[in-house]
């Protein structure tokens, strides 16, 4: 079974940016496809109660992550259960991941048109995010090369912060996902790819 989830989303009011609610990004996501969304507010987390209520009220997989604005860019991270506010620096943020198990991905790492990526970036996160789909072709393409040097592939989300955003890109596993436990299970594994979406 094949499943189409993006990986990368906002909603207001928890990321200001974004012109969307969460119920409008789950009609907009189920119309265009997609079986989940990951809602990556900015530098915050998601109540896990207020998560299952909403999956229970649109009948549709909605999970939690954060992208946090760290020092050396953003981050988004999954399975960071004990955390719901910034971590300002990777390090700090990779100290934490360790402690919980958590899995770290560079966003959009082409978007400035530079590839700024060291020892300290390499060592912290488990690959990059290869499709973003508010990110040119070409940006994508040197971040998808980029995920080739990681241990895991990269990730693909449409950083929906707008209505025509939702569903450009998204990551497609191989295996049923209904809970957080199987999307992290499913990305240790790395059986998905990064989709560009809507093309």
């Amino acid at each position: 079974m094949r499943v189409l989830i993006d990986l990368h989303c906002h909603t207001r009011p928890l990321s200001q940016c974004s012109s969307l609610t969460p119920e409008e990004l789950v009609d907009l996501a189920r119309g265009r496809g997609l079986d989940g969304v990951v809602l990556t507010e900015h530098d915050v987390a998601w109540d896990p109660n207020a998560l299952a209520d909403l999956r229970r009220r649109t009948g549709f997989l909605v999970l939690g992550g954060i992208e946090f604005t760290t020092d050396r860019g953003h981050i988004l991270a999954f399975g960071l259960s004990g955390v719901r506010e910034a971590v300002p620096t990777l390090a700090a943020l990779r100290d934490v991941a360790a402690r919980e198990d958590a899995l770290l991905y560079l966003a959009h790492p082409a978007r400035d048109g530079l590839l700024r990526v060291d020892h300290e970036i390499v060592t912290s996160v488990v690959s990059v995010e290869a499709v973003n789909g508010s990110d040119s072709r070409l940006q994508n393409m040197a971040a998808a090369g980029l995920a080739h040097g990681f241990s895991l592939p990269g990730i693909g989300g449409s950083d929906a912060h707008t209505a025509d955003e939702v569903g450009r890109a998204a990551t497609r596993f191989e295996r049923r996902i209904e809970a957080e436990v199987d999307l992290l299970a499913a990305l240790r594994e790395g059986c998905y790819e990064a989709v560009r979406l809507g093309d």
